[in-house]
């Protein structure tokens, strides 16, 4: 028998296959997305082109508008999912949630990483304690194409297996350029789309007499940012943050920022509170 001196040497053709299977694998799917297209079956085979593409579980879909309430468009979490993830989301929740608030700043097109755009207190925020890790999320990212000036739609891709790697935006990223003009022309009628008005996050301050940067420095602090990063934000040093914070509990009666969470969070919900 004659021992093996090393590796066995691999072709270059051998290096391809994988590879060459993978990209063979996009296109099928990236051909029944085009086959699909005005059809009730175009989210369903979106959300598998984009999960088998960067390797994620879950899809959601919804439309961002400039104002108002985000309308659901397409899902395929489990049944114990959506009690835990979307009913909340779609109550109010999404106020506070950093994809909306990318929306509304008007990202451009692309592929984002959630981690990656979140403040640095974020894990320790009351909004992500109470709310976002009751969903199981491990990883996540959001795929945004704005339709109009009104209107941006978000694809958020979920991983919640502890099996499971995070999930690759490089290969959402070669094949964004092909998404967008799709999503663009299957959901072109929401261009103009009138939504259901919500009370938002500056209403409910100003009902309790809060103004000017008290409301800006409040917003902030419910989405979990640190008084250094607020200041950064703001071009106000943190010390003087520490000042618009007391001045904030003293005006909503609370002590701490929890407090400030629930108050708000109740209000969210019609007052009965989301936090489970």
């Amino acid at each position: 028998m004659v021992k093996s001196s090393g590796p066995v040497p691999v072709s270059p053709s051998d290096q391809l296959i994988p590879a060459a299977s993978q990209h063979e694998r996009t296109f099928t799917l990236l051909a029944d997305v085009l086959e699909a297209l005005g059809g009730t079956d175009f989210p369903t085979a979106l959300a598998q082109l984009m999960q088998e593409a960067g390797g994620y579980e879950t899809t959601v879909i919804a439309a961002f508008p400039e104002s108002g309430r985000p309308v659901r468009l397409f899902s395929n979490l489990a049944p114990e999912d959506e009690e835990t993830t979307l009913r909340p989301y779609f109550d109010n929740t999404y106020l506070l949630d950093p994809w909306y608030n990318m929306a509304r700043r008007r990202v451009a097109d692309g592929v984002y990483r959630l981690e990656e755009h979140v403040p640095d207190d974020f894990r320790e925020s009351d909004y992500f304690r109470n709310y976002y890790a009751a969903t199981g999320l491990r990883d996540e990212c959001g795929i945004f194409v704005r339709l109009s000036d009104q209107i941006c739609i978000v694809a958020m891709l979920g991983i919640r297996l502890e099996s499971l790697p995070p999930g690759e935006l490089g290969p959402l990223r070669l094949i964004l350029p092909c998404l967008v003009p799709v999503m663009r022309r299957h959901w072109a009628g929401l261009s103009t789309l009138t939504v259901t008005p919500s009370e938002n996050l500056e209403t409910l301050c100003r009902v309790h007499g809060l103004v000017g940067r008290e409301i800006e420095v409040t917003d902030r602090l419910l989405r979990g940012y640190s008084n250094k990063l607020i200041g950064r934000e703001l071009g106000i040093s943190p010390e003087t943050v520490k000042v618009y914070r007391k001045r904030i509990n003293k005006k909503l009666g609370t002590t701490s920022a929890r407090e400030v969470f629930a108050m708000f969070l109740g209000a969210f919900a019609g007052g009965g509170g989301i936090l489970r």
